[in-house]
Parts: structure tokens; sequence; C-alpha cells
């Protein structure tokens, strides 16, 4: 068995949303949002997004993507990231995808700014090995749940 990265399709979203992992879940509610909402906004509004797959079904394991700040195309993107249970049979090769793929959205935003709920472990690991810089946790979303602010500038 294998997983490979491809474009975000939108028949992706209801199987990620059904399958998605418990932290994932429980920070889309923090942001308030539902699993299919969050992962359809972030369909939406990405420049680029991306999807896990296992072959040789097919299936997805989880979903990341870059947004514009503000819906407006300048100088700071917000990058997301959204996954199943089961992508975490794949780490590796999912982080290297992910790292190479915001190496190239770089060219787009100098700055990637993300809030990371201060519950989700594995955000947080995530967002460190990816090379951002963690300052908080502040009170965030509708719910003031804790979150640290994560940012990485283009080298």
């Amino acid at each position: 068995m294998k997983c490979v990265v491809v474009p975000l399709q939108k028949d992706h979203l209801p199987y990620l949303a059904s399958q998605m992992s418990a932290e994932d879940r429980a920070e889309c509610a923090a942001m308030g949002f539902g699993p299919y909402r969050a992962l359809r906004l972030g369909f939406d509004r990405s420049v680029a997004s991306w999807c896990g797959l296992k072959l040789p079904e097919n299936r997805p394991l989880g979903a990341f993507g870059v947004m514009p700040v503000d819906g407006l195309l300048g100088e700071m993107g917000a990058p997301w990231f959204l996954s199943t249970p089961e992508l975490r049979r794949y780490p590796v090769m999912f982080l290297k995808e992910c790292a190479e793929s915001l190496r190239k959205v770089h060219d787009i935003f100098p700055v990637l700014v993300e809030m990371v709920d201060a519950r989700h472990k594995r955000g947080i690991k995530w967002v460190k090995w990816l090379g951002f810089e963690l300052t908080g946790p502040v009170k965030w979303g509708p719910l003031g749940m804790d979150f640290y602010r994560a940012e990485r500038r283009r080298d």
C-alpha cells in the first residue's frame, strides 16, 4: 500500500469530514465549524490545496492548503491541515509533501500565519516540524479557546 498527494477535489470532502480525527474535529469546533464546513472553506478559499490518497483504493487520508488572509492575495497566507487517523500510517511521506508544497506557496505568500488549538498536540508538532515559530497561547475563536499563533517567513 502506498500514499500519494494529489490536488484536493470536492468529492474528497465528504469522506474526509466523516472520518476526520478527533483532534481535528475539536479544533474545527473551537473555530466554530463542523468538519465538512471547515474542509469546504479550505477547498473554496485556498489558492492551492492537496489531498493524500491511499492507493490502490484512492481513499482520502488528509487534506491541506493555503488560503489568503482576509481573502486578499497579499503578503500573508493561512495554511490549514485536516486529516483522518489513518494518515498516521504515512507520516514521513505526507510531511515531506507538506514541506515541499509550502515552499512553493511562499512564492505567493512571503508570510504564512496559522492559529493552532493548544490542545492539538499533533497540530503543534506539524507546524513546528514545518519551521513555524509559535507564540501564545491566546484566547481565540468564537469559544475563546487557547490557540497558538504559528508564523513562518520566506527565507
